[in-house]
């Protein structure tokens, strides 16, 4: 059976010129064992806020990038918007500390150009500072920010750093979005001129969480594999499923809206790790990373699970996997979670795709997933993107490569989510 396929990263490339933002020294933050975020960092006690997540990515481990005086402008597109926000900064996979001199968040031009929305720009602080240094394993949380931002509104994550070491840094591989680099300090420069670098990755950016409308509250959580990352979408469209899920869910009343926060990887499995998948990027279990990239997102109040794929690709039996899927489940539900189970879509083709041992087990967990008492819900996806004439493939019109899907697929997907089941 041929790999699955998934777009490489291009090279980190980079370039020049200027400088914003505060003076002030650096906050340090201590890693400690399994905590998600520093307390210390977090929004005061009694400071009146709620928060709902609005954007996310799996953190991995990526060797080969090292980024020394460089300014990083990372692109991100919120789920739902707000009229506040903060971000979350990670350093999971690091091999070493690493300090950010400055960070600057600001409304984004164009998905796919360097440049800010004039007068949007805004300095991004830790306890009131500037700088912050988080140890390897860690993660902080920012100050609020006072920027609004509207659902299809894109955002630019300024990070610069004067050095960052160590054999691994932490990211997100395949971000199916562009983003930028420059050479030296240029934090908040609204022409983005300097930004003549091109990234295909975010880093250390783990996520975005807004003040939500009055009457909203709750997150939602995507956790699968490179198909909910949004493999062979548009480049730059937002077209990931998650993204039309989110853009349904933006058009019911406000009491009825939820971020969406996809936690995808390429290469992801239920049951182990993989480490041989796409370039640099590790992928570790959706089992060993439900508590950090599930249960302590923000304000997650429902899970839908998207992931098994590349597991039934080695050749894991269909009774590891159901097991593999329950604990999931169990585990989401024992934290209070509403937990939908999506089928797994086919990946059948006249040669090089799942055999014919591969699609039983397929079949035997989508049965499972469509008949069990322990999920709230069912996204079947599987219905929803096989071809009727051959229900071990995809609908043509929807196959990028027999295993992933093109737009249209992404977009067939989104609207197997029941939304009734949202509320």
């Amino acid at each position: 059976m041929r790999r699955f396929p998934l777009r490489r990263p291009a090279p980190v490339a980079a370039v020049v010129v200027s400088t914003l933002l505060l003076t002030a020294g650096a906050v340090t933050v201590a890693a400690s064992s399994g905590a998600a975020t520093s307390p210390d960092l977090a929004p005061p006690v009694g400071s009146g806020r709620s928060w709902t997540g609005a954007w996310a990515s799996s953190p991995q481990r990526l060797t080969g990038t090292t980024f020394t005086d460089k300014t990083l402008r990372l692109i991100v597109h919120p789920t739902t918007g707000g009229s506040a926000l903060r971000i979350r900064l990670a350093n999971t996979f690091g091999s070493e500390q690493v300090t950010f001199d400055r960070v600057g968040i600001a409304l984004a031009a164009s998905p796919s150009a360097a440049g800010l929305v004039p007068g949007s720009r805004r300095a991004v602080t830790f306890r009131g500072r500037a700088s912050v240094t988080v140890r390897a394993g860690a993660k902080v949380v920012s100050d609020p920010v006072p920027l609004g931002v509207r659902h299809g509104q894109d955002l630019a994550v300024d990070l610069y750093l004067r050095n960052s070491d160590g054999e691994a840094v932490t990211g997100h591989e395949s971000a199916n979005q562009g983003s930028f680099v420059a050479d030296g300090r240029h934090v908040g420069e609204v022409s983005g001129e300097a930004f003549t670098g091109s990234l295909t990755s975010w880093y250390w950016l783990d996520g975005v969480d807004v003040v939500p409308p009055r009457g909203m509250r709750g997150s939602i959580v995507a956790l699968g594999d490179s198909i909910t990352d949004g493999a062979y979408s548009a480049w730059n469209g937002n077209r990931r499923w998650t993204d039309d899920l989110a853009a349904r869910i933006q058009r019911l009343p406000v009491r009825h809206r939820h971020g969406v926060l996809n936690q995808g990887i390429g290469g992801n499995r239920i049951l182990a790790d993989r480490t041989d998948c796409c370039g640099s990027g590790t992928s570790v279990s959706a089992l060993k990373r439900l508590d950090t990239d599930v249960l302590a997102q923000t304000d997650v109040k429902y899970l839908i699970i998207a992931d098994g794929i590349n597991d039934i690709g080695y050749n894991a039996t269909a009774e590891d996997l159901i097991a593999g899927m329950r604990e999931i489940v169990l585990r989401a539900k024992a934290a209070g979670l509403t937990v939908i189970g999506g089928t797994i879509t086919p990946y059948g083709c006249d040669a090089g795709c799942f055999g014919a041992e591969q699609e039983a087990t397929r079949q035997t967990v989508n049965t499972w997933v469509r008949t069990t008492t322990l999920l709230d819900g069912v996204a079947d996806f599987d219905l929803a993107v096989r071809d009727p004439q051959h229900p071990d493939r995809l609908l043509p019109a929807y196959d990028s490569d027999h295993l992933h899907l093109n737009d249209a697929g992404y977009e067939a997907m989104a609207a197997a989510v029941d939304l009734r089941l949202l509320r």
